[in-house]
């Protein structure tokens, strides 16, 4: 607790606007919030399909990314892509690295969870297999699917098996716990250990501004995560891996 106070202390010396969660989520954002959840209600019998193929909880996964939803721009996701085709396929991550799509995904994302899931048995239970070559064909190849929403669904059903797989510890903890580490461990860093991950849950780095400015308001992303699964009447995550 003293290091999330110190950097909420820090933060604000910063000039960074801090939100207290004295009010849920759902009302602070309140027309966000509900056009965040339609997107996912239009899309979730088509994400379940591609989700329960991998084994993976669509209420979970839906989650873990629905911040991202709350905050993406159609024009700015255009925009986005448009300048990072070209030279990501030249250069790799060193040249471009833009969030794509509904889930805001990177091409580093792609690329750590893509060497991961390669190394692990899932890969040939599931017969998906990713080319981990360093040439323009497979970045264009990783492009095409990162633009592609059921991709998007099939990366982040590896991600959340793969996290399980790693971490097998998460499974046993309260489903709000889980969804706090996940979805941290997805917006910060796929690699990050677990400790590290819950240090990192409360800090408010996340914010739905298109471009930052001295007025932008910060939360914490695990949290906007962890009130999404509240919305859900369940209160275990069934795991599917064994």
């Amino acid at each position: 607790m003293y290091i999330q106070t110190l950097i909420r202390v820090l933060l604000l010396m910063c000039g960074v606007a801090v939100v207290s969660a004295a009010q849920p989520y759902r009302r602070q954002f309140d027309d966000q919030w509900k056009k965040a959840d339609e997107i996912v209600r239009e899309h979730h019998q088509s994400w379940e399909a591609v989700f329960t193929s991998l084994d993976a909880d669509s209420r979970v996964c839906e989650a873990i990314v629905f911040p991202e939803i709350l905050r993406w721009s159609k024009l700015k996701d255009l925009f986005e892509q448009a300048a990072l085709k070209d030279r990501y396929i030249k250069e790799g991550t060193t040249g471009a690295d833009f969030s794509i799509g509904l889930f805001q995904m990177k091409p580093s994302f792609a690329e750590k969870v893509e060497r991961v899931w390669m190394k692990s048995p899932l890969c040939r239970e599931y017969g998906l297999f990713f080319d981990l070559q360093e040439t323009d064909y497979a970045r264009r190849q990783r492009i095409r699917r990162l633009s592609d929403g059921n991709w998007q669904c099939v990366y982040l059903a590896v991600f959340v098996r793969l996290m399980y797989e790693r971490e097998t510890s998460i499974a046993a903890k309260p489903v709000e716990e889980q969804i706090s580490i996940l979805a941290t461990a997805y917006n910060r860093d796929f690699y990050a250990p677990l400790d590290s991950l819950r240090r990192w849950a409360e800090v408010p780095t996340f914010h739905l501004d298109i471009l930052p400015s001295k007025s932008t308001q910060y939360y914490p992303y695990a949290a906007i995560a962890a009130e999404r699964i509240r919305t859900y009447k369940f209160k275990h995550y069934i795991r599917a891996t064994l």
